[in-house]
């Protein structure tokens, strides 16, 4: 049987998990059929303890930059309480992008140069990419008004903090965060190439934010839906890219191959998350359809508009983005007459074939089996759970 259909047939299995893929990195597996085994169902369980040994470090160091202003009363005690209630979570989900850059580096690097001080470095490069990510959450949770974000109240709305502090606050995380890689990998040859990759991805996170504030309209959203997927570019481009520089891998040729792996898994875990918020009954959102409820724009709706009949696409004009919650639902009737749940499973299918090629046309020098484990869990959408 042809190597790609042995793998989709595994992806169907729900049940199936990688773990230990660095052991398997010692050999340099290329294996055509990846063979996931069945686990706790932490897929990133050794990632999560690592970061977590190297938080203290963080906080210290951060907390440590405004000790000069120690006679300002308070000052000392707050910033530590900003780190601790919006950085760390026991949730991988809420920690992709910590998790996915400690992972690909491990993976990715020699095994003779997994140190303890490079593994340190690793996770400290993590935790600021997960920092940068918190400061642009701050001031997105501002402009659309959010109450909740991981199940508690946003930073914004807690007791003790004003909206003025809370902008504050952001460009604290943020300056702090370059800060902290600068202190950490100033030495390291591919410093400067992993601080300009994280400023580009934050920035064009940044530029897509414009889109949830400006409300474009149901009838733009066809035209505008790249974007809604560049939206999430900083979680897999960013994240494994890095990991290749912290491996002292720059070469433009295996970037430009990674990127092809990067980009789509980046893209599609937008996909997911638009999907989930919608058909998938026990999600981590705080809200059911909260783009259909706000009005943004989503593979779902835009997929809808691409298939629906006149009437249909009526009922999506009338009804998208109403703030009002019957409405959504109408607008959800939609979706199931058009069976999306359906085409999702078919676009899955057809990334998984994609992402096995690419991976597999990967350079010598990047091992596959981690990465084919990664887009499976993808698609499964187990990637963190």
């Amino acid at each position: 049987m042809h190597s790609a259909i042995l793998y989709f047939k595994n992806l169907i299995k729900p049940q199936l998990f990688r773990k230990n893929v660095f052991n398997l990195k010692v050999n340099r597996l290329s294996t055509v059929n990846p063979t996931l085994t069945e686990d706790d169902g932490n897929f990133f369980k050794d990632e999560m303890a690592d970061l977590k040994a190297h938080y203290p470090i963080l906080a210290k160091d951060l907390t440590s930059y405004i000790s000069q202003y120690k006679e300002f009363p308070g000052l000392l005690e707050r910033f530590p309480q900003l780190l601790d209630y919006t950085v760390p979570n026991e949730d991988p989900y809420f920690l992709t992008t910590a998790l996915i850059p400690l992972y690909s580096y491990k993976a990715i690097e020699e095994p003779d140069k997994m140190t303890e001080e490079n593994l340190k470095k690793a996770c400290i490069m993590a935790w600021v990419y997960r920092i940068l990510e918190v400061s642009q959450i701050i001031v997105d949770d501002i402009i659309d008004h959010s109450d909740v974000r991981y199940n508690k109240p946003v930073w914004c709305k807690k007791d003790g903090v004003s909206l003025e502090l809370a902008v504050l606050d952001s460009h604290y995380l943020a300056t702090g965060a370059y800060l902290l890689l600068m202190k950490h990998l100033e030495n390291h040859q591919c410093c400067l190439d992993i601080v300009h990759l994280y400023m580009e991805k934050m920035f064009i996170t940044f530029i897509t934010q414009f889109m949830d504030v400006d409300n474009i309209g149901v009838k733009l959203f066809l035209k505008a839906i790249p974007l809604r997927f560049d939206k999430a570019l900083y979680i897999f481009d960013g994240s494994i890219r890095s990991a290749l520089y912290l491996a002292n891998i720059n070469d433009k040729e295996t970037h430009e191959a990674m990127k092809k792996f990067t980009i789509p898994m980046s893209r599609f875990f937008q996909l997911q998350n638009d999907f989930s918020g919608v058909f998938v009954g026990e999600n981590k959102f705080q809200r059911i359809c909260p783009d259909i409820i706000d009005g943004r724009n989503s593979w779902l709706v835009a997929t809808a508009l691409r298939m629906a009949s006149p009437s249909q696409k009526k009922i999506i004009e009338e009804n998208y983005g109403n703030g009002d919650p019957e409405s959504a639902k109408k607008v959800v009737e939609v979706y199931w007459d058009l069976k999306l749940n359906e085409v999702h499973e078919k676009r899955s299918k057809e990334f998984s074939e994609e992402m096995y090629n690419v991976v597999e046309n990967f350079p010598k020098r990047i091992p596959k089996q981690p990465f084919h484990d990664m887009a499976q869990q993808l698609v499964l959408n187990k990637l963190y759970s």
